[in-house]
């Protein structure tokens, strides 16, 4: 087999699959030939089906569906690319209000484009066979690697799909075992928020955040819980208040069912800025005033310096994760045998005056 590359003419292997008869390229990726071979028509009958360009028989075009199918081809859709010399990096996102995500996006697209590469990105929504289509559309495009950001839930098979059509993958957060990976130190981040807050003299001190199976906001809840050990204080559940997601709605929520128990606390911690964000609506409403009557943090730093009054937080380097993620993914390009690699990164509590001693 033989491709054009640039100026240079290069002449492909092939091997015999499983069966015998059936040809693919040595390097695992099924091409147009391969198609053609096993259908049994012409490249040009093959283009006409991939491309629903011109006439072609049904019976014809059901043989070369049938070979797509069965060799897993995809249509190589680098030719511009190439001519242009253009590189590529996708990058996954998880859709999410919190604004952690477009940080994290920017600070992707900034890394790239220092390293002369360009950026594909996808927000995944949930939405059913949209893991299929992105993959496919990466593979398709020949990406030189995938970035993929706070993605919970990724099917185990399109990722082992990427990794045999060559794409090295990072994880940003949320990342399974034995992979590249970016993480943050949430544990740290959470323990180091509570005790700021102890130090002020704080007893009654409240979390809100989540508890999904995930080790994210496990670790989050764990520095919590690890900071009033620490200070000898015992774990009331009655200031742990569990909610569904991020949304700003679940933690107004969560502070009314907090204000109107009999036992107040004098201090909240949000584990997402959009959570005390929240949680704020309420006290306006309840009347509370903020820090004289409650003192609060966030977590992420997102939109804390937005909120009335500017709320503390924990701050995340998101420039610094986006950054590690395009470092890490260029390096397993160079060693794709190589052991998985875990880069942490470390938080930093951002005062604005709302913890202050408690009045009582």
């Amino acid at each position: 087999m033989v491709i054009w590359h640039r100026h240079h003419m290069v002449t492909m292997p092939y091997r015999k699959t499983k069966g015998g008869g059936c040809m693919a390229a040595a390097d695992g990726n099924p091409k147009m030939a391969d198609v053609a071979r096993l259908a049994g028509v012409s490249l040009t009958t093959v283009g006409r089906v991939l491309h629903n360009n011109g006439y072609v028989s049904g019976e014809n075009r059901k043989r070369v569906e049938a070979a797509v199918k069965k060799l897993g081809y995809v249509p190589n859709t680098l030719a511009q690319s190439l001519k242009s010399g253009v590189q590529m990096i996708g990058h996954i996102l998880q859709f999410s209000p919190n604004m952690l995500f477009a940080q994290i996006s920017r600070a992707v697209d900034e890394a790239c484009t220092r390293q002369g590469y360009s950026v594909l990105s996808f927000t995944k929504y949930g939405l059913p066979g949209e893991d299929e289509r992105i993959v496919t559309e990466f593979i398709g495009r020949r990406m030189s690697g995938v970035i993929l950001t706070s993605i919970g839930q990724f099917d185990p098979g399109l990722v082992k799909k990427l990794e045999r059509a060559g794409i090295p993958l990072v994880w940003i957060e949320r990342a399974p075992e034995r992979s590249d990976r970016v993480l943050l130190d949430d544990q740290a981040g959470t323990y180091s928020a509570t005790q700021t807050m102890l130090r002020a003299g704080h007893k009654k001190i409240a979390y809100i955040g989540l508890e999904n199976g995930q080790a994210v906001e496990a670790l989050r809840l764990e520095g919590y819980r690890q900071a009033l050990a620490e200070a000898g204080l015992p774990l009331e559940k009655d200031f742990i208040k569990i909610v569904p997601d991020y949304h700003p709605a679940s933690g107004c929520k969560a502070m009314q069912a907090l204000w109107e128990q009999g036992r107040r606390p004098t201090a909240v911690f949000g584990a997402a800025d959009t959570l005390i964000a929240g949680a704020m609506q309420y006290l306006y409403q309840a009347e509370v005033k903020i820090p004289t009557d409650i003192s609060l943090m966030g977590y992420d730093n997102t939109i804390s310096a937005m909120l009335s009054p500017p709320v503390d937080s924990v701050g995340i380097y998101a420039g610094e994760m986006g950054q590690k993620a395009v470092e890490l993914l260029l390096k397993r390009r160079q060693e794709l045998e190589g052991p998985p690699e875990t880069v942490w990164v470390g938080t930093e509590l951002v005062d604005r005056g709302t913890v202050v001693p408690p009045m009582e």
